[in-house]
């Protein structure tokens, strides 16, 4: 019974956590709809690769050094701040694209957006510190090492987000779909992505440590 609640609670835990909105979700979706499932899935699939290295980083107690470390934890952040705030601008400052059925193949290849998304979620301290906070909650003195505990439970919450995420890719490009004739939307969408990582960039710098 015991073991039964403790699955409970994680599950419920794990799954209102990926389904609540955030900075990841909304650069998913504006993802997907600037620039096609393609790349929505790509960047699932870095997001998860990035949640993996924090999971990784707390296992082995790396992320308590650089958390507790403020230089480690600022260059951390204006890095993955700086990162945010090049992408935006080139977004912005590049030309009109066409919102139609060659989205998947414009401006950005698969595996550019795979490690831009794994690059984002890698320099998001705040990521690490909710990895930190959340996986020590649900570490059980049952003889596994904490290391392995941390490892599955991290997957576990990745393997969530990717099927919410994916989802969410699906519904955001559907969204699209229905706007890709029209050129003016098309550029305001493709305006609007750059507006959004700046805006994530600037987020990232003014929350407090």
């Amino acid at each position: 019974m015991e073991n039964t609640s403790y699955w409970i609670l994680f599950l419920s835990s794990a799954i209102l956590l990926n389904i609540a909105p955030g900075p990841d979700m909304m650069y998913l979706i504006s993802r997907t709809i600037s620039h096609g499932k393609r790349v929505g899935f790509a960047t699932v699939l870095g997001l998860g690769t990035g949640a993996m290295v924090h999971t990784l980083f707390v296992s082995l107690g790396i992320s308590l050094i650089i958390t507790t470390s403020v230089v480690a934890f600022k260059i951390i952040k204006y890095i993955g701040a700086f990162y945010l705030f090049y992408l935006g601008i080139k977004e912005l400052s590049s030309g009109k694209i066409e919102l139609d059925g060659n989205r998947e193949t414009k401006n950005s290849s698969f595996i550019k957006a795979f490690y831009q998304a794994i690059l984002i979620d890698v320099t998001n301290p705040k990521v690490a510190l909710f990895f930190m906070a959340f996986l020590p909650q649900f570490y059980r003195n049952n003889g596994t090492s904490k290391i392995v505990q941390f490892m599955i439970l991290g997957t576990i919450i990745i393997l969530i987000g990717f099927i919410v995420e994916s989802g969410i890719v699906l519904l955001s490009d559907k969204i699209a779909n229905l706007l890709k004739k029209n050129p003016i939307i098309s550029n305001i969408l493709d305006k609007a992505f750059g507006g959004v990582l700046v805006g994530l960039g600037i987020r990232l710098v003014v929350q407090k440590d």
